[in-house]
């Protein structure tokens, strides 16, 4: 704000001393005291403002503004007018930055009038009547052409949001898809392993034991075959999210491939391990699947083994597998703990 007003005035002081502004010192600080009273409302909106939304005080700057400029411009009885003239432009395309084209519309207009009802205001006393016409048809096309080019900036605008907002959309679909099994919804591979590595850490610090719980789908090769894999599909989906709403808000469910699932069970012991495991398995063959197909249930066999300080992660995944192999190997729908 001090900037503009120092250049403002900086600026009327130049056109006085050279003798282009036709109006005495009473009206040369009266003009760049009303307008900087006015500047300086407006700039420290934070305290005087607050109740304005953003886009009514960035148009109320730029029409305070652009008044400003038409004002010093109507004040200079000499051809350099045209030049202040187009000063207004800035503020049509500061506008077409953050406002409708509306919005710009409406600031070009009362830019104009402005600048109408200021000239007839002044009339002669400053204003040669010879050259006002042309003033008065020129700032009149200098204002149309602005508009369609603030218009025009505004349409840019408009792109440049659409494609950051996809683009914006795209990257989250993308983080998302690197976090989480696009099928079940529930978290894939990539991410249960950095799940892993934190809960090691925790883990060797004595903060906080975890146990795993590697699950397998019994038969599922032959649901899809009987059943096709649009079938198998949905028992996937539906097992994830009964999977999810069994355990509790602190663990983690993933799906590591296929049919298997892995499940973190952060802090549990023995008995809770067993309580969720209940729960997953008892839910497993009450699911509801296809009504399509009567004959479809469903079991899981579970290999279950905790983690042991200092030991790899890639070691205990080992023996959560070694436990599932031998629950399949013993008859499936079984729970073996390593």
């Amino acid at each position: 704000m001090l900037c503009g007003t120092a250049a403002y005035a900086a600026f009327l002081w130049a056109l006085v001393q050279q003798g282009l502004v036709a109006a005495a010192s009473r009206e040369y600080y009266l003009l760049l005291g009303s307008w900087s009273a006015g500047l300086a409302v407006l700039v420290l909106r934070p305290y005087m403002l607050q109740r304005l939304p953003d886009d009514m005080v960035v148009w109320a700057r730029s029409l305070w503004c652009n008044f400003g400029a038409i004002a010093l411009a109507l004040l200079v009885n000499h051809p350099i007018r045209m030049l202040l003239l187009v000063v207004p432009l800035f503020g049509l395309f500061y506008c077409a930055l953050h406002l409708s084209k509306r919005q710009v519309g409406v600031l070009a207009l009362l830019t104009w009038v402005g600048y109408t009802l200021c000239a007839a205001q002044l009339g002669l006393s400053v204003i040669t009547p010879g050259y006002e016409l042309l003033y008065f048809v020129a700032f009149a096309l200098i204002m149309l052409g602005g508009l369609f080019i603030a218009w025009e900036l505004l349409r840019v605008r408009d792109e440049l949001r659409e494609r950051n907002t996809h683009l914006r959309q795209v990257m989250e679909r993308m983080q998302t898809l690197a976090l989480q099994d696009e099928l079940t919804g529930v978290h894939n591979r990539r991410y249960i392993l950095e799940v892993l590595a934190r809960q090691k850490s925790l883990a060797d610090r004595g903060q906080q034991p975890f146990t795993l719980c590697y699950c397998d789908l019994d038969h599922f090769k032959t649901i899809n075959d009987q059943f096709g894999h649009a079938t198998g599909d949905m028992v996937l989906r539906k097992f994830a999210r009964m999977a999810a709403a069994t355990v509790r808000s602190i663990d983690f469910v993933a799906r590591i491939g296929g049919e298997e699932f892995l499940l973190v069970l952060v802090g549990a012991d023995r008995q809770a391990a067993d309580t969720v495991i209940k729960r997953l398995t008892r839910g497993t063959k009450q699911m509801r699947l296809d009504a399509r197909s009567p004959r479809l249930s469903l079991s899981v066999s579970v290999g279950v083994t905790s983690y042991r300080p200092e030991e790899t992660v890639d070691a205990v995944l080992k023996r959560a597998d070694r436990a599932l192999y031998t629950a399949k190997e013993s008859g499936r729908d079984r729970v073996v703990v390593a």
